[in-house]
Order: structure tokens, then C-alpha cells, then sequence
């Protein structure tokens, strides 16, 4: 055992590894929506405590403006064009986190049923909650839409105009 002990202290002393790693609290949030029909929908989603977070990279995300959306709604009324609204669900858990190394706990729901052992994991998708996930979902449907043949607004940054003229995203 003195062996042992003499090991571990050497690895120690010679910082051959990290032996704690900060990880960033989980947990879950719960909602209820009431349909007009008098039904229920429960829902749940699993979101990280950002607020832990401090040392992150940028956070900036576009957003389209206002006044391009006011502007779009009027020449679509004007030219009685095709008007469509896309929802992407479950939106980051799309984009890889390749820049920075976020660990998160389970949340505390996961703990009681593992005998309280705390499991730290590499986040490796984006979560609700996040700092960085704006940005991350941003560069990743930006990169996608470029290589689909669309050209990025210089008046927006989030209007996307396609090569033919017949197609527009804000």
C-alpha cells in the first residue's frame, strides 16, 4: 500500500494529470401547456446551468432585424408571394462543440437513481442553457446554407438570398 501511496503522490507532484475538472451543473425544467381543447402537454428538456460557466468563448449570435422582417411581410403582401414559417426542433442539438472542452453533471433527478454517484461527461452537442450555443447553431446553419448555394445579406447578416432570387430566409 506504501507503494501505492508513493506512486500516486509522485504523479501528483509531477502534474501527470488533472485530477479535478470543473464541471458545469444540469438539471431539468418542466413545462405544462394547456391546449384550447382543455388538454395537457407535458414537456421536459434538459438544460445546463451557463450561469456556472465563466471562462467561455464568444457568444454573439446574429439576429435578423426588424425592420428586414417588416420589409419582407410588405413585399410578400405586395407581390402576393408564398409566406412559410420553419420551426427546427430540438435546434442545439445540432451543432458539434469543437472549440472548448465543457464538462456538465447529470442532473440531480439521474443521481438519486446511480446512488448519488456523480458522473461528470464531455459535452459534445450544444444544450439549452449554454453560453456558446446561439453562436455554435449560427456558424453551423451558416455554413450549410452557404454551401447550398445561398449568399449572405450585407445590410443582415441572418437574410439569405438564393442564386435564383426565388428563395429567402431570414
Amino acid at each position: 500500500m506504501i507503494l501505492l501511496n508513493n506512486t500516486f503522490s509522485a504523479f501528483n507532484s509531477r502534474e501527470a494529470w488533472q485530477l479535478q475538472v470543473e464541471p458545469i451543473g444540469s438539471k431539468w425544467v418542466y413545462k405544462t401547456i394547456h391546449n384550447p381543447d382543455g388538454s395537457r402537454l407535458y414537456k421536459a428538456r434538459l438544460v445546463i446551468k451557463g450561469y456556472e460557466k465563466t471562462d467561455f468563448s464568444d457568444t454573439n449570435a446574429p439576429v435578423g432585424k426588424l425592420t428586414t422582417f417588416r420589409y419582407l411581410i410588405s413585399l410578400f403582401g405586395r407581390y402576393g408571394s408564398n409566406l412559410d414559417h420553419l420551426d427546427v426542433v430540438t435546434t442545439l442539438l445540432y451543432p458539434e462543440i469543437n472549440d472548448d472542452d465543457i464538462y456538465i453533471t447529470q442532473p440531480e433527478e439521474w443521481r438519486e437513481g446511480l446512488n448519488a454517484l456523480i458522473i461528470i461527461v464531455r459535452l459534445r452537442k450544444a444544450l439549452n442553457g449554454l453560453k456558446q450555443a446561439p453562436r455554435l447553431w449560427h456558424d453551423d446553419i451558416n455554413s450549410i446554407l452557404l454551401s447550398l448555394g445561398f449568399t449572405q445579406s450585407s445590410a443582415d447578416p441572418k437574410l439569405y438570398l438564393h442564386s435564383h432570387g426565388s428563395l429567402i430566409l431570414l
